[in-house]
């Protein structure tokens, strides 16, 4: 067997093997606790139908949440096409063994088993569940001494149609009802009698019937006589001897009815009470009051199951005339005693008469209430002492419990020797409220702490005894309680690179998470610039850790430089986060002023590029030419006259200051791309309204267009 199981449990050692499967102790390493691990046996695993029956197990017991059915925790296929169910463990071992170390146990502890697993069995067929292998070896003990049942292996619905394999018959041969041996449908009632199979077994050490081969068990079931259990060990007392044998009746009609009548009937035992007159009917007919109980023959074999019931309810017709005919007779046979009786008492002389008085009811009372309010008149002894709920002392039943008796008579009584009570559920709360409602129903709270998931802390994870297991009151309660995973501190990744990152994380117990990217000036690209969450937080080991990695820094626009002095120019380009370097040029502007950028204006760059920024030198001084003299006689030739001024009107010459070193598109022209600086901004690369003139000074139109030099 491996040792690990689907990567989560840890086998520890074997506990047993059953005809499918094999039951280990293992430990969780998930939750950190003792499990039993049933594992199907792998000669099974290419069965369809073993297979089925394995997963209905666990479907079958997780769907039933009692104290005295075994939790089923987990259940899955590993990877190898092993079968598992993890479960409860029980470290009490199982009644079978318990029966075979100490051989019969005592009445009362029996019925106090047959009690849990009637209990057991009334929350399965609740849920229309038949269990069909009620076994001592499937009743598990646990450390305080209460059963759980376990291994529903071939549990069905009660509707469902009888489950056999050719050849076989599924159950165990010991302890089937004779309607499951004979193939037919099952019900409750099948239950109760492999209960009875395993009450017998408790009471005697024997079992009822027995054979060389399975098939002959089967058969001595379905029409074998069977011996009560009294006649085997005369210890026994009547009423648990009745139930007994009640639930081992052939036919299922002639069994109790419910678990809850059983149940009824197993209590007033408890209690010191007989069970109800129709177990002690039962046991009439079984075993007749004339024969002596040493010598008790075997009851008259019950008939087969084809026979008709009418048959039976012929044969009964004769008793119950004759108990009609007793109940006919007793009033009258209670008078004539009761006459004879008060006339000896008074034909008595008078120092011999004996008073009688009325007797009391003293159920409810305690012991000392009794003995102080009646111990004068009678003789009050304990006969029985059980557990019980009501405080100790407490009177639950009397002999005689009505009528008159004589003064000084003996009156026996049944007390709570022991108080029980039924432990809270509290798995799941918070500690505090835990140990409060434990400490207000009277018990004693002892916390143990274990390592559990991160939401659980503070909470109970587990409580032994368990929620809803009756124990005295006033004992120890241990509580686990979370304490959460150990929290580990997140490491500080920044400025390392993915890959480094998740090296020192896993080192840490934790992961890297997602990974985003952004600009960053001030880190190089692919390093971390952030990460969530940040370095010294404590958080749960395996935690994703998310990082955002640089791309370097990004890109910057370079800014509008027209209209500001050069010295504001600068700066505005230094606040971009480039480097700048000016070029003066003469144009229409005042000295001083920013003309504009290369690159231009709006152009996205890398940080610290160098931009160049174009100021105006001011307009270019005008130098005017001598006026020539002309004689009065001489008419100027023209080589000698100068050139005729043109003639700027205001308007053109407003235009000409407004577009000065602007293209067409009334952005700033200019840049070394397509001419020198002119009278106006350099010319814009690019742009098709740039200058192309052939120096400073050109004409209106060269000036218009921002010419300079080319």
């Amino acid at each position: 067997m491996q040792h690990l199981v689907d990567n989560r449990y840890r086998i520890v050692k074997p506990l047993g093997s059953g005809g499918m499967a094999d039951v280990y102790l293992a430990h969780d390493d998930v939750l950190d606790r003792d499990v039993a691990l049933k594992v199907m046996s792998t000669r099974y695993a290419s069965d369809e139908e073993f297979v089925e029956r394995f997963k209905r197990e666990a479907q079958s017991a997780a769907a039933l949440s009692h104290p005295n059915i075994v939790s089923i925790f987990d259940r899955g296929e590993a990877e190898d096409r092993t079968y598992y169910i993890a479960m409860e463990y029980l470290s009490g071992g199982t009644l079978k063994d318990r029966i075979l170390k100490r051989g019969v146990l005592p009445a009362r502890t029996s019925v106090a088993v047959a009690l849990q697993i009637a209990e057991a069995l009334r929350a399965a067929h609740e849920r229309d569940v038949v269990h069909r292998d009620i076994k001592p070896h499937n009743i598990l003990i646990t450390g305080a001494g209460d059963v759980k049942v376990t291994d529903f292996g071939i549990a069905r619905a009660a509707s469902s149609s009888t489950m056999t394999r050719t050849g076989h018959i599924l159950g165990t041969a010991h302890y089937i009802s004779p309607e499951q041996a004979m193939g037919e449908p099952v019900g409750p009632a099948s239950d109760l009698y492999s209960l009875g199979v395993v009450l017998y077994e408790m009471l005697t050490g024997e079992l009822p019937f027995d054979a060389d081969t399975p098939l002959g068990i089967a058969m001595k079931h379905v029409n074998g006589h069977l011996r009560p259990p009294q006649a085997v060990n005369p210890a026994v007392p009547d009423g648990i001897n009745a139930v007994t044998v009640r639930l081992l009746a052939k036919h299922p009609d002639d069994r109790y009815a419910s678990d809850a009548e059983l149940i009824e009937d197993l209590e007033r035992i408890v209690a010191g009470l007989e069970p109800a007159d129709a177990t002690t009917e039962m046991m009439t007919r079984v075993m007749p009051a004339a024969v002596p109980a040493a010598t008790t023959r075997l009851a008259a074999a019950s008939p087969p199951q084809g026979v008709r019931r009418d048959k039976k309810r012929r044969r009964a017709a004769p008793l119950i005339l004759t108990l009609l005919a007793l109940l006919t007779l007793i009033p009258v046979a209670w008078a004539g005693y009761r006459m004879l009786g008060d006339e000896s008492q008074v034909n008595a002389p008078p120092e011999e008469q004996v008073p009688r008085i009325a007797v009391p009811d003293l159920v409810g009372m305690t012991l000392e209430e009794a003995e102080r309010e009646f111990g004068e008149d009678f003789d009050i002894k304990v006969a029985l002492s059980v557990d019980g709920e009501r405080p100790v002392d407490t009177i639950l039943s009397q002999n005689p419990s009505r009528g008159e008796v004589k003064k000084d008579s003996t009156m026996a009584v049944t007390v709570v020797g022991r108080r029980v009570v039924g432990v809270p559920d509290v798995v799941g709360t918070a500690r505090g409220a835990a140990e409060r409602e434990l400490a207000g129903a009277g018990f004693e709270v002892r916390t143990e702490k274990r390592e559990s998931p991160f939401g659980d802390e503070g909470l109970v994870m587990s409580q032994e005894p368990g929620g809803g297991t009756r124990v005295e009151a006033g004992s120890e309660v241990t509580l686990t309680v979370g304490t959460g995973l150990s929290a580990v501190e997140v490491p500080n990744v920044t400025g390392t690179t993915p890959a480094q990152a998740a090296e020192i994380l896993r080192e840490a117990r934790l992961r890297l998470g997602s990974q985003s990217e952004d600009y960053s000036g001030g880190v190089a690209g692919g390093s971390i610039i952030y990460q969530d969450p940040t370095g010294g937080e404590n958080v749960e080991p395996g935690s994703a850790v998310d990082v955002t990695v640089s791309l370097g820094p990004g890109l910057v626009e370079v800014p509008e430089v027209y209209g500001v002095t050069l010295v504001e120019a600068q700066q505005l380009v230094g606040n971009a986060g480039l480097n700048s370097t000016v070029l003066e040029v003469e144009s229409q502007e005042a000295s001083g002023s920013a003309l504009s950028t290369d690159p231009p204006a709006g152009t996205l760059l890398d940080p610290e590029t160098t931009v160049t920024i174009y100021y105006s030198a001011g307009p270019p001084e005008v130098t005017a030419s001598p006026e020539p003299t002309a004689s009065p006689d001489t008419t100027p030739s023209p080589d000698s006259q100068g050139a005729p001024e043109p003639q700027v009107s205001p308007e053109d010459e407003q235009e000409d200051r407004g577009n000065a070193g602007r293209g067409s598109s009334g952005t700033p022209a200019g840049g070394p791309g397509n001419g020198g600086p002119g009278n106006g901004r350099p010319g814009n690369s690019g742009n098709e309204d740039v200058s192309r003139g052939d120096g400073p000074g050109g004409g209106r139109e060269d000036r218009r267009r921002g010419g300079g030099n080319g």
